[in-house]
């Protein structure tokens, strides 16, 4: 804020990576883990980036729809699911954070059919269902749990939705935006859970529904933290005149992200060590106050999710990685994975959820869904990548990986670890057009090249030539390509595509090289080097084409 207090003032804030192609929310079983990608469910509808998903319980799903089926019958009618759905367990609820709404990252309620092939039957925004005075406006929102379902007495406590949201603005300089909030799925009416002053986030309910356990800034201001924010655990009661009152109280110093094994036990993480921070997840008793480690010390654990009072769902780093300084590809026990670890047996390896179906692949904040049998999680959606590719080839000088092989290793694909097959014509064992990540060949990006897409330059020294080819595609499901393929084998690195320009041959044609492709180099995919072409870098253009004059420079 201004020195006068009028409303102007300078604004601070730190970026921090968006993945170019969207995340969402997927599932798969707890016990026996995934053996297959056919065990993985994709839960919502596939449209925009979705994340932080929560299981909404069937009853409290119930008093979402009749709240819905009396303001807004149209919509209603037009989602296909009813109340007695919900309770016979014919529809399921998933309140997500998604940002279709005008880039606003805000809660969002999917109807998915549980037994059927994962696809959400109807996507709502809260903000159709209770209304803008509550869910409207410029605001972001985190973090949706559902509270309430229990008896007080003879008096019945309804369900709710607790969340985080930034809609009242701050009037206090390097103040937390972040408050939560409840609001009664039945009615509507809403109410501030975080006291006046103090700021909140990552709120989790009890099993039972009765308690609320978040992480509250220590001293309840921001003091500059990025990665490791300051945060207590506080607990408090959810419904303040049912039960007397929210007694609010600090139970654990130093952590984030709680969650409940029972009504006695929360798992949480905390950051150990100074820089870098290693992370870990806890396990406090209520009743006997006692904190133990559950994850162990050789790995990073973070963001829990329990199951029970001893088994807890966490994602995991098994290794440090260098990606930071972008000199090395990334190995499989350094992505993220979820992982799921049980406190009553310590010598019992965790069980791991995601690593078979997907190793080379972040996933993100796991919860529980089913009751337990199954566990979710949020990842990059590759299956439906959208992407362009930057083929360059390999010279003697420059055989190693570097920032732009982070997708397209000199191996394989970057993100399901399948080699690249090599190319020849009629050859049936290249016919495929994808791997099991979703990324096509390099064989289906040539497919999808368009009269005057490729362009290439080289320039010869001595025998050496360099060929720059850029082959730009798009598609939402990589389709096979055509039979014959002009090809040559490639003698620089095993299970790379030629080098060369990329060029079809119909059926029945000469696989003879043109002559211009002769003097330009062999006639077929070049060298496999680099990301996206959206995400190319600036500057390796430049040194390429300055590289290019001095050679032209020299030459004359």
């Amino acid at each position: 804020m201004g020195s006068d207090d009028s409303g102007r003032g300078s604004i601070a804030f730190f970026g921090t990576y968006r993945p170019p192609v969207p995340l969402d929310i997927y599932s798969c079983p707890a016990d026996p883990p995934p053996s297959s990608r056919e065990d993985e469910h994709h839960l919502t509808d596939g449209v925009s980036y979705n994340q932080n998903g929560r299981a909404i319980p069937a009853a409290a799903l119930k008093e979402l729809l009749t709240f819905l089926g009396k303001k807004n019958p149209a919509l209603a009618a037009e989602c296909g699911a009813t109340p007695d759905d919900a309770e016979q367990g014919r529809v399921a609820g998933l309140v997500f954070v998604s940002e279709r709404d005008k880039g606003l990252e805000t809660l969002h309620v999917a109807l998915v059919r549980p037994k059927g092939e994962g696809g959400a039957v109807k996507v709502l925004s809260l903000g159709d269902v209770y209304g803008a005075g509550t869910f409207g406006g410029s605001r972001m929102e985190d973090s949706g749990c559902v509270a309430g379902g229990f008896k007080v007495g003879a008096r019945a406590v309804g369900h709710s939705l607790v969340y985080v949201s930034t809609k009242e603005p701050v009037t206090r300089r390097r103040t937390p935006w972040t408050v939560v909030y409840r609001t009664n799925l039945a009615d509507g009416k809403t109410e501030r859970l975080t006291p006046p002053g103090q700021y909140d986030v990552s709120p989790a309910v009890s099993p039972s529904g009765k308690m609320v356990a978040v992480a509250n800034f220590r001293g309840n201001k921001w003091t500059g933290e990025i990665e490791r924010l300051n945060t207590d655990i506080a607990v408090m009661n959810v419904d303040r005149t049912a039960q007397g009152g929210l007694r609010r109280r600090i139970l654990i110093r130093d952590g984030g992200w709680p969650t409940w094994g029972s009504d006695n036990v929360i798992f949480f993480h905390r950051g150990t060590g100074e820089s870098p921070t290693n992370w870990a997840v806890f396990r406090y008793d209520m009743a006997t106050k006692e904190t133990v480690r559950v994850t162990p010390e050789a790995i990073d654990a973070m963001t829990p999710a329990a199951i029970s009072e001893t088994r807890v769902a966490v994602a995991a780093i098994r290794q440090k990685s260098r990606q930071a300084a972008m000199t090395t590809p990334r190995e499989e026990a350094q992505y993220r994975h979820i992982e799921i670890f049980d406190v009553a047996s310590p010598d019992r390896p965790a069980v791991q959820i995601s690593q078979k179906i997907r190793p080379k692949g972040d996933h993100y904040n796991p919860f529980v869904a089913d009751g337990g049998s199954r566990i979710g999680y949020h990842r990059v959606r590759t299956d439906d990548l959208v992407i362009g590719i930057i083929f360059l080839p390999l010279t003697r000088a420059s055989t190693r990986c570097t920032p732009l092989t982070q997708m397209w290793g000199c191996s394989g694909c970057r993100v399901c670890s399948q080699p690249f097959p090599r190319m020849a014509p009629s050859s049936p064992s290249s016919t495929t057009s994808s791997r099991p990540c979703g990324l096509p060949t390099p064989k289906a990006c040539a497919s999808s090249m368009r009269s005057g897409a490729p362009t290439a330059s080289s320039q010869r020294r001595g025998t050496r030539t360099r060929t720059r080819t850029r082959c730009t595609s798009a598609w939402a499901r990589p389709s096979p390509p055509p039979s014959h393929w002009r090809s040559t084998p490639s003698p620089t690195c095993p299970g790379r595509p030629p080098a060369g320009r990329c060029s079809a041959s119909p059926p029945g044609t000469s696989t003879t090289p043109s002559r211009r492709a002769t003097r330009r180099g062999t006639s077929s995919c070049s060298g496999r080097r680099g990301t996206a072409a959206r995400t190319s870098s600036t500057r390796t253009s430049t040194s390429w084409r300055t590289r290019r004059r001095g050679s032209s420079a020299r030459a004359r």
